[in-house]
């Protein structure tokens, strides 16, 4: 599968935040399509109920995590670049059980399902649709100051109850490599 990249978000990776490619991630998409275009093939829908509010997608074989820098040895590594990962709507709240469906053998008990996004922040850049990746607590609450302060630089009040069908969407801000 051959997927478009956004340029605008790999040059902001490379030069605002000097991010190696190969830690480049995507975490968030404008819809479905662009989740097509931009993540991999959606497999199945997982959300149930006839919805396509979470759906599990493979993504293509990614280059592994340059082995000099020090995250390649960490043991959740491998969470980067999963083949399969499931991605679901900003107002989606059945995700727990849409990833069960999607991995039935995992085992997630005492795991949180980390938003790769707030889904706030999210629906404030017009994106529909967040990576889930199963976290440690810890990991989960440590990443609330920096979401309590991206919700404060837009100084607007939470827009999930209008993150539905239809509503207008931008930009693409994410890629593979």
């Amino acid at each position: 599968m051959t997927l478009l990249i956004d340029d605008t978000a790999k040059v902001i990776a490379l030069t605002r935040w000097a991010l190696p490619e190969c830690l480049h991630v995507p975490i968030a998409a404008v819809d479905e399509e662009a989740i097509r275009n931009y993540v991999g093939d959606v497999e199945r829908v997982v959300s149930g109920r006839g919805l396509r509010k979470a759906l599990l997608v493979t993504i293509p074989e990614r280059a592994p995590i340059d082995p000099a820098l020090p995250i390649s040895e960490h043991p959740n590594a491998g969470i980067f670049h999963a083949r399969q990962q499931v991605w679901v709507h900003v107002a989606y709240k059945a995700y727990r059980p849409a990833y069960k469906r999607a991995f039935p053998g995992e085992n997630i008990d005492g795991r949180i399902l980390s938003h790769a996004m707030n889904r706030d922040t999210a629906v404030h850049k017009a994106f529909d649709f967040v990576r889930l990746t199963p976290v440690s607590g810890i990991a989960n609450v440590s990443s609330a100051f920096s979401e309590q302060w991206a919700k404060n630089c837009t100084n607007r009040k939470s827009p999930l109850s209008r993150a539905a069908p239809g509503h207008p969407s931008f930009s693409m801000r994410i890629y593979p490599t």
